[in-house]
């Protein structure tokens, strides 16, 4: 199919330059007669420069002897001009008797000669012989620039991440011509390959998220028999908490300084982490608290509550949809608690069922610590470990007073025996808890780490049998039930995931086909 089929009445633009006003106008009505409308004049070659300078002309009128810049002159321009080369240019001059002048003419760029005295009939056919010439040209350009379009999408395809929207050819794939026929099987394969290796970058994150979730599971199930250990050898509860958030802090910061990922701390991130250590600090303290009045399995299982917790505020702000499915949910989930507090009786004149209520704050406030998260991070201008080590320091900042005045501030010593270890290894177990959490955030989405709730509860009830030597009653498999129950029909909200691929050809791929960046 002929490129130029679809350029329907092309509006012919024509530049007439020539020092005499009468040969102007006598050629500029000629051209006139032919149909073209468009007609500009110049009087000068200077003149005739200054309008190609700002303008796109389709064909050029050229008288060759004037003062100043003569024709001779404006070719050359012409011809070291890469945009004004191509356009045709018809010499219209009174030396026809001078060959050698026309020759140098014709060999500085000019398309065709004629004298002043021309035929009417052969002016119509050297003119609309050039205006077509400058249309082929013109559509032979248009074609090769398509052309470059789609080798340099390949280009792109092949040595960068890409997305078949950002590949740029939806306007050559509109031509009913071969190109565009080419553009569009291009984009098809595009397609193709885009769905195929996002498939494959969902499998890939899933299978790294799975070994993340395990691990954040695993970790975070030892916090409860963790804290149980810590405070029957040391029971200081605000120390404790101290030392548990100021050694992650250290620990962070300086793995954060290793990797060169620190950043700079501004003050709308300095009050985001703020707001953030105000969460955590009391979680902490009740969680060591709890640990002397509530079982180990059941803290387990209260902390579970953290999904419906998320849930419920986010309902409330109007971040998640209400439905009433998911709100079912919720009551299914909130009898999981009940069932707890029922199974508790009486222990040294203490009710530990008010210990329960007491010890369901820490997942709200852990919810709470969610929501702040994912309504703050992207504006944070620290990486996520750095600012993770920023919002430790600052808890055992808001820690330490209370630490002081109620006498519980104590050394850190391997004076402290087996207690010494403990926290230590303590402070790597909440460490390491939190970067496995944003590590499975980075790869997987924060929807599917949400799932860590299922995961960190069975870890805790198992650690909880291990190390503290409990035993799951029928209360408590009652109540997991209808939490996990709860926490199913809640479900995470979902997550719009969109990718970036890229393309790697057979010849260069070594192991899997594709590098996936998340948009």
């Amino acid at each position: 199919m002929n490129i130029e089929a679809r350029q329907t009445s092309p509006i012919i633009r024509v530049l007439v330059v020539d020092d005499s006003t009468m040969s102007r106008r006598k050629m500029a009505m000629a051209i006139k007669k032919l149909g073209h409308d468009r007609v500009v004049e110049a009087d000068s070659g200077e003149a005739a420069l200054s309008i190609l300078k700002e303008n796109d002309v389709d064909l050029i009128l050229l008288d060759i002897m004037m003062p100043g810049l003569d024709g001779f002159g404006v070719l050359e321009v012409l011809r070291a001009d890469k945009r004004l080369s191509s356009i045709p240019v018809l010499v219209i001059s009174g030396m026809d008797g001078d060959m050698e002048s026309v020759a140098r003419a014709i060999e500085l760029g000019a398309t065709d000669f004629l004298p002043k005295e021309f035929n009417a009939v052969l002016f119509r056919a050297r003119v609309e012989a050039c205006i077509e010439k400058k249309r082929l040209r013109d559509g032979e350009l248009d074609y090769l620039a398509q052309v470059d379009r789609i080798a340099e999408a390949a280009r792109f395809m092949e040595e960068e991440a890409f997305h078949p929207s950002k590949l740029g050819l939806s306007g050559v794939a509109d031509r009913d011509d071969s190109i565009g026929q080419l553009a569009r099987v291009f984009t098809e394969m595009a397609q193709q390959v885009y769905d195929r290796e996002r498939a494959l970058s969902r499998s890939v994150r899933t299978a790294k998220g799975l070994v993340l979730l395990l691990l954040a599971g695993i970790v975070g199930g030892l916090m409860v028999p963790m804290s149980a250990l810590l405070f029957s050898r040391i029971p200081m509860a605000t120390g404790l908490s101290f030392w548990g958030d100021l050694l992650p802090g250290i620990m962070c910061l300086g793995g954060a300084a290793l990797m060169g990922r620190v950043g700079t701390l501004s003050r709308q991130t300095l009050v985001f982490l703020t707001a953030w250590a105000i969460l955590n600090v009391v979680p902490g303290i009740i969680l060591f608290e709890a640990t002397e009045r509530v079982s180990g399995i059941t803290l387990s299982i209260i902390l579970a509550f953290q999904g419906l917790s998320v849930f419920a505020i986010a309902a409330v702000l109007r971040m998640e949809e209400a439905s009433w499915r998911r709100f079912l949910g919720l009551l299914v989930g909130l009898s999981g608690a009940v069932v707890l507090i029922a199974a508790r009786g009486t222990d040294d004149g203490i009710n530990p069922w008010i210990w329960v209520l007491i010890a369901i704050s820490i997942p709200i406030l852990w919810a709470m610590t969610d929501v702040l998260i994912a309504a703050g991070e992207s504006k944070s201008t620290m990486p996520p470990i750095a600012a993770l080590g920023v919002m430790y320091l600052l808890s055992a900042v808001l820690t330490l007073p209370f630490a002081l005045a109620q006498g519980q501030l104590f050394m850190l010593s391997p004076d402290l025996g087996v207690g010494f270890w403990l926290i230590l290894l303590n402070a790597l177990v909440d460490t390491g808890n939190y970067v496995f959490y944003l590590l499975l955030i980075a790869v997987a989405g924060a929807v599917f780490a949400s799932q860590t709730a299922y995961v960190t509860t069975l870890a805790g009830v198992f650690w909880s049998i291990l190390l503290l030597g409990e035993q799951m009653t029928s209360g408590a498999t009652i109540a997991l039930a209808l939490i996990f129950a709860g926490l199913l029909v809640v479900g995470p909200k979902r997550e719009a995931v969109d990718l970036d691929v890229q393309f790697v050809p057979r010849t260069r791929r070594k192991g899997l086909s594709g590098v996936f960046r998340r948009k």
